[in-house]
């Protein structure tokens, strides 16, 4: 008999509340079920900041996918994109022991100032058993 699998979107958010700095989660989890990692993108209350002033190092499972200094504008997709196209597609990344590590990077950019900070959310499309 085969397993039903479903996809689904896990939301990790962050708060950036110091210009120039460095935020380090390792601490999160996918659910116990998840077979596959598919896709991921990053979302912002305020989308410039993240486009202009952020980077990252993601890795999941124990397998670094993107390496510190990339490019928060990489992972990100307007509006006017259909929601299913706004995710990078990873193929079928195995999930490894489960954990989701992020170091996000905030540099000064003279388009955008800091203000008081904003919200990143790492969203991660994955294939579970339903």
């Amino acid at each position: 008999m085969e397993q039903k699998t479903k996809e689904t979107r896990i939301t990790f958010p962050f708060k950036v509340t110091k210009a120039n700095s460095l935020v380090t989660i390792d601490n999160l989890e996918l659910p116990k079920h998840t077979k596959l990692v598919k896709g991921l993108q990053l979302i912002s209350d305020h989308p410039n900041r993240l486009y202009y002033r952020g980077s990252q190092r993601i890795e999941i499972g124990g397998e670094e996918l993107f390496p510190d200094g990339f490019d928060s504008k990489i992972l990100m997709a307007s509006v006017s994109v259909a929601p299913r196209e706004r995710f990078f597609d990873l193929g079928e990344v195995l999930p490894g022991d489960l954990l989701v590590k992020i170091r996000f990077e905030d540099k000064d950019h003279p388009k955008v100032p800091f203000e008081k900070g904003y919200r990143v959310s790492l969203v991660v499309l994955i294939e579970e058993t339903a």
